[in-house]
C-alpha cells in the first residue's frame, strides 16, 4: 500500500472479522440518518455509514442483526455497548451520538472515525520507537479513563484501535466490556470465552467474567510489545527482544498474576512517562 492511500481505507468500527454474507439491502434512513452505504458486516451487527440529521456530519450507525431482536442476552449486551460509549467521554474513544430503536430494531449511532485500526496499519507499516510509546500512552489514558467509570474493555487488542488522520488514537468496540459492579450479574450463566484470545490474561481464559483492572493492562502489555516489534505477534512474546528500558514496564504488565502486575493504568502511565523522560529512554532509541 502506497503511503498515500493510507487515509483512503474506510474506517474499521470493530466488529471483529466480517463475515462472508450474502448482499442485503442498506435502508434509506434510520431515524433520520440518511444512510450511505454499508461500512461493515459482522455476526450480531451491521455498520452503515449515515449522516447525522441534523449537523450532517457523517456518522457510523451500528444495528443490530434482526435474528438477533429476540435474544435477551444479545440486546442487553447491545444495549450495555450504548451506555458504556456514553459514560466514556473522552478524546481517545470514540463518542455516542444517539441511540434507541427503529422499524429495523435497534440502532447505536456513533462518531465516525477517519482512519484504519492498528491492526491494518502494521501490515505495511512500523512505527519509530518514540512513536510506539505515545501511542501506548494514548490507549493507557483512554483506558484509564474507562477504569475510572469503573469499566473494563475485555477485548483490547489492535483491531479495537483506530489510528486517525491526524495521528491521534480511539478505542473503539464496547460490545463485551464490563462495568465491574456488575460482575455478580454473571453468576449461574454457561461461563464460555470472550475476548481474543492471545490478548487475553490467564484470569480471563479461566473466567472472563471475573475479570477486574489488571486483565486490561495484560491486553495493553500485548499491544505495547506488537507495537514496538512492529508486527502482530500472534501470541508469543519475547521481552528480552525488547529496548532495555522497557523490559521491566511489559514484564510487570504481563504477570501471569494479576495481583503481580499494575493495579491499573495510571501506574503504568507513571513508569511509561518516566521511562520515556530519562536516559535510558535515549540510549534505547539509539540502539
Amino acid at each position: 500500500m502506497k503511503k498515500n492511500d493510507f487515509y483512503k481505507r474506510d474506517t474499521d468500527p470493530g466488529l471483529g472479522p466480517s463475515s462472508e454474507s450474502p448482499p442485503q439491502e442498506i435502508p434509506s434512513a434510520i431515524r433520520g440518518y440518511r444512510i450511505e452505504g454499508l461500512l461493515k458486516t459482522g455476526g450480531m451487527s451491521t455498520i452503515y455509514r449515515g449522516f447525522h440529521p441534523e449537523t450532517g456530519d457523517m456518522t457510523a450507525i451500528k444495528v443490530l442483526s434482526p435474528k438477533f431482536l429476540k435474544d435477551e442476552e444479545v440486546i442487553n449486551r447491545f444495549l450495555k455497548e450504548s451506555e458504556i460509549i456514553a459514560m466514556a467521554d473522552h478524546p481517545n474513544i470514540v463518542k455516542l451520538h444517539d441511540q434507541g430503536d427503529w422499524e429495523g430494531g435497534l440502532f447505536i449511532a456513533m462518531e465516525y472515525i477517519d482512519g484504519i485500526s492498528l491492526y491494518q496499519y502494521l501490515q505495511d507499516h512500523s512505527l519509530p520507537y518514540k512513536k510506539a510509546l505515545e501511542v501506548s500512552l494514548e490507549i493507557a489514558y483512554a483506558l484509564c479513563h474507562l477504569h475510572t467509570h469503573g469499566v473494563i474493555h475485555r477485548d483490547l487488542k489492535l483491531e479495537n484501535i483506530l489510528m486517525t488522520r491526524k495521528n491521534t488514537i480511539k478505542v473503539i468496540d464496547f460490545g463485551i466490556a464490563q462495568i465491574l459492579t456488575e460482575r455478580g450479574e454473571a453468576e449461574g450463566k454457561r461461563r464460555r470465552i470472550v475476548g481474543t484470545p492471545i490478548y487475553m490474561s490467564p484470569e480471563q481464559k479461566l473466567n472472563p467474567d471475573a475479570v477486574s483492572y489488571p486483565s486490561d493492562i495484560y491486553s495493553l502489555g500485548i499491544i505495547i510489545y506488537e507495537l514496538v516489534l512492529g508486527r502482530t505477534n500472534h501470541g508469543k512474546v519475547h521481552v528480552s527482544r525488547m529496548p532495555k528500558g522497557l523490559r521491566p514496564i511489559l514484564t510487570k504488565c504481563l504477570q501471569p498474576l494479576a495481583t503481580n502486575r499494575y493495579p491499573d493504568a495510571v501506574a503504568l502511565i507513571t513508569d511509561l512517562s518516566h521511562y520515556m523522560n530519562s536516559e535510558q529512554f535515549f540510549l534505547d532509541q539509539k540502539a
